[in-house]
């Protein structure tokens, strides 16, 4: 475990390729980061979570009533989410069975959780990572810059060994809870292009009629919220995505390497891993 959580403050990686490698887990997995340090109230413009990565959008949610469903309804919004929220949920099951007390369980499970982060984040961002964990909490220009990184969601993914079904609209809410299998969650995704799929520009709230654009969404918060425009941070995501620049080169990285640091942070937490002190 201890070299797991070393790796959070030693670990390099260089990119060999300007390009991401990004697979359909790692939307799953920095989905569900994303729901685990930001949970944005829109009408009072604050985060209520807590900023840290000890699963609190799992287990904390609603006073901890819903976590064997996932948690934050956020968590079964799409099927990569909602796989990797079951998957974390099975797995302190698990740890129960084993004779784990709740406490030791969860632990456990952020411990695992830390684990998957870890190498999607720095397999998909290809940055170094910092040296240091900081205590303070991530703020908007974080989230702003992680919002940006909406353009590689892929609107629709392919299935494998299913009968019948090919194909998944992933913003689809009637096939949302699909659990999707290793084979699936491994396909690689299309690289940045600047643009959200058009299934994410038209995204259908059930039995309501309305129809939000999540691109728009993003880019009133981005340009309230930061001293970005959306435009020009997609602009440098296709770049990446074009293969002419590296993750390090895009002009708003040092904010999510930024981010990433914060939300390791221990100080005050119970089911964080205490081996790394916050500065």
């Amino acid at each position: 475990m201890k070299a797991v959580l070393t790796a959070v403050v030693s670990l390099t990686l260089f990119a060999t390729s300007a390009q991401a490698n990004m697979l359909l887990k790692d939307v799953g997995i920095i989905g569900l980061m994303s729901h685990d340090i930001f949970a944005w109230d829109r009408p009072n413009e604050v985060n209520t979570e807590n900023g840290r990565l000890d699963l609190s959008t799992i287990f904390d949610y609603d006073g901890g009533k819903l976590w064997e469903s996932g948690g934050n309804p956020k968590n079964a919004e799409n099927a990569p989410v909602y796989t990797v929220t079951m998957d974390l949920v099975d797995f302190y099951k698990a740890r129960l069975a084993a004779g784990d007390n709740a406490v030791q369980a969860r632990q456990a499970t952020v411990v695992r959780f830390h684990a998957i982060v870890i190498e999607s984040y720095t397999r998909v961002m290809s940055v170094t990572l910092p040296n240091q964990i900081s205590s303070e909490l991530p703020n908007n220009t974080e989230q702003a810059a992680l919002r940006a990184m909406h353009d590689i969601l892929p609107g629709r993914i392919e299935l494998f060994d299913r009968i019948g079904r090919k194909e998944l609209v992933l913003t689809n809410f009637f096939t949302a809870k699909t659990r999707l299998n290793e084979k699936e969650m491994n396909q690689q995704l299309r690289n940045f292009d600047g643009d959200y799929d058009a299934e994410y520009k038209r995204i259908e709230i059930p039995f309501t009629g309305k129809v939000i654009n999540l691109m728009d969404i993003d880019r009133e918060f981005i340009e309230k919220f930061s001293p970005y425009r959306q435009s020009e941070m997609l602009a440098d995501l296709a770049a990446v995505g074009r293969a002419e620049k590296s993750m390090q080169q895009v002009h708003f990285a040092s904010h999510l390497t930024d981010l990433f640091s914060k939300a390791f942070c221990s100080k005050g937490n119970a089911w964080m891993p205490q081996e790394i002190p916050c500065h």
